[in-house]
């Protein structure tokens, strides 16, 4: 594998260096159970430091381990979804990183994996699957990042998340994308019994369109957490499916989303599904205008298939408050910077999974997108 090296050049795979990949949350190997980094249609690194962590290309995996043939597909059906299944047609052997947390593992440092596009106008496909052993403890990082001059090009990726019985799993993932692209993802997840599953997601940065598709099937007695952070400056416009099937007794789930419109375009549809007895869910999904121009759909859907299943939801959608407003410009802050605050303050960037360069790389983002900076 090459070796990720600081450079000034802003398209290429040598845009790939560790100022980019920062903005999306990496940090050097050493301080990280594993790590992948996949560079347009190859990698850029990949090894793991932890005797139970197996991370390799899903490619090798299929070879290595027979048993991931019966996991690519079965929890999404690619003929499903006609970019799905165009996308995959055209691709000769998966590209994507296989990671396989083994049984009863537990380990310290998080792992890591990062896509990144670094050549214009490119299409890159991209398939991960993840197994996270029995019993278990672990957090991971991800992101995907485009190199800084790279604005237009598309992106397909599926990931299909296995999560074991009595696994804990905490997870952030961060996107940083070029203002004219097309990106579609999908992602799922099944969460065995007795397991708990806590997940951050961070998608601040303009792009053309985003279309994102995520499904969770709860297990019995497990417990999962989503939070998602999302900013649509103008010009974008971002399409989010989001269901989660509590299918065991006992399972429960938290689903958060924090959305932001500066002129831009978000319909976000949540559906919370029981199909057992003895669940409890929850739903809240706010939004926030700063101009008239931008849209914000937010519709939370409750399906209770059975007896004595505890589901709700809290949905709010408004522009900028003016008294805050006012009050911050009393206080001497110009209202750019007031409304910069009070966007930082509604997205809620102090949960201390986000590490601090994403934190700061979210503020300068909105700061950037206010600005009609290209970022």
């Amino acid at each position: 594998m090459t070796t990720i090296a600081p450079t000034a050049r802003d398209l290429g795979p040598a845009a790939a260096n560790p100022d980019l990949l920062e903005s999306v949350g990496w940090a050097p190997p050493e301080r990280r159970s594993a790590t992948s980094v996949l560079v347009d249609h190859g990698y850029a690194a990949m090894e793991s430091q932890h005797p139970d962590i197996v991370m390799m290309p899903l490619a090798e995996a299929l070879l290595a381990h027979p048993w991931v043939q019966d996991l690519m597909f079965s929890l999404i059906d690619p003929e499903s979804d006609p970019i799905l299944r165009r996308a995959f047609e055209s691709t000769r052997e998966p590209l994507g990183t296989f990671t396989w947390v083994r049984d009863g593992a537990r380990v310290e440092l998080p792992h890591q994996s990062f896509t990144v596009m670094t050549v214009p106008q490119e299409r890159q496909f991209v398939h991960d699957i993840t197994v996270i052993g029995a019993g278990a403890v672990v957090d991971s990082v991800s992101g995907s990042a485009v190199a800084p001059a790279l604005t237009h090009g598309t992106h397909v990726s599926v990931n299909e998340t296995f999560v074991g019985d009595g696994a804990q799993v905490r997870s952030v993932d961060v996107d940083r994308w070029g203002r004219e692209m097309e990106v579609h993802s999908y992602d799922r997840a099944r969460v065995g019994a007795d397991a708990t599953m806590s997940t951050v997601s961070v998608a601040v940065s303009g792009l053309r369109r985003m279309v994102a598709d995520s499904r969770t099937e709860v297990g019995a007695r497990s417990a999962c957490t989503s939070h998602s952070i999302v900013f649509a400056p103008e010009g974008t416009d971002r399409d989010m499916t989001t269901v989660i099937d509590l299918a065991g007794a006992g399972a429960q789930a938290e689903q958060v989303s924090r959305m932001v419109s500066d002129g831009g375009r978000i319909r976000n549809v949540n559906t919370l599904r029981s199909t057992v007895q003895d669940v409890r869910g929850f739903l809240e999904c706010d939004g926030l205008l700063l101009r008239d121009t931008g849209v914000i759909e937010s519709i939370p859907a409750l399906d209770a298939r059975a007896d004595r299943a505890q589901l709700s939801h809290e949905a709010a959608v408004g522009m900028i408050d003016d008294e805050k407003l006012d009050y911050l410009k009393a206080l001497g802050i110009d209202e750019d910077a007031a409304r910069d605050l009070i966007v930082q303050g509604f997205l809620n960037l102090d949960d201390d999974r986000i590490p601090a360069a994403v934190r700061d790389r979210v503020e300068d983002l909105v700061s950037a997108a206010r600005e009609a900076e290209n970022f």
